[in-house]
């Protein structure tokens, strides 16, 4: 009878011990994922940031170009001149709401990183995961939203520019 009950007791070990195991497992497997994915998100937002710099050098050198352009007056047409500084302001405009929503996306962004680590960290079920990855894919879709908004922005104020230099080169 002692032997059934050490055999008892190694049974019932070795089953806490597979099931600590396998709770482990899980919990290794779940902490690579959420590491894999801060790690995209992180890269993401560093191709965000290095698109926005690279957008911003762009329009400083434009705005150069335009205040060089704006300082020979032309002689006639000025009317269309006026258009197009209507234009340039209206476009101006355009990106610097781009520029707020990038922002507010971005913190949004960190939030929901934030939320989700905290799910992590608190033990939460995989419910909270998922609202965060839809969160994530939401604002993933919001950001490329805007980025084709900022091209077609983009591509008027390139539009816009031609006229002038047009304009300012036939002056």
């Amino acid at each position: 009878m002692a032997t059934n009950n050490k055999t008892d007791a190694l049974e019932s070990a070795r089953t806490r011990l597979e099931s600590a195991l396998s709770r482990l497992a899980q919990g290794v497997a779940s902490t690579r994922d959420t590491v894999s994915a801060a790690r995209e998100i992180a890269e993401e937002k560093m191709a965000l940031v290095a698109r926005v710099t690279a957008l911003e050098k762009e329009n400083l050198k434009l705005h150069e170009q335009v205040a060089a352009h704006a300082l020979i007056e032309p002689a006639g047409d000025s009317g269309e001149l006026e258009a197009l500084r209507a234009e340039k302001a209206s476009l101006e405009q355009n990106y610097q709401l781009l520029k707020r929503q990038y922002a507010h996306l971005q913190d949004e962004l960190e939030a929901a990183e934030d939320a989700k680590s905290a799910a992590w960290g608190n033990g939460e079920d995989g419910s909270a995961t998922a609202e965060l990855e839809a969160e994530n894919a939401k604002l993933k879709a919001r950001v490329l939203e805007l980025e084709e908004e900022r091209m077609s922005v983009r591509s008027e104020l390139d539009g816009a520019i031609g006229r002038l230099e047009t304009m300012v080169g036939s002056a």
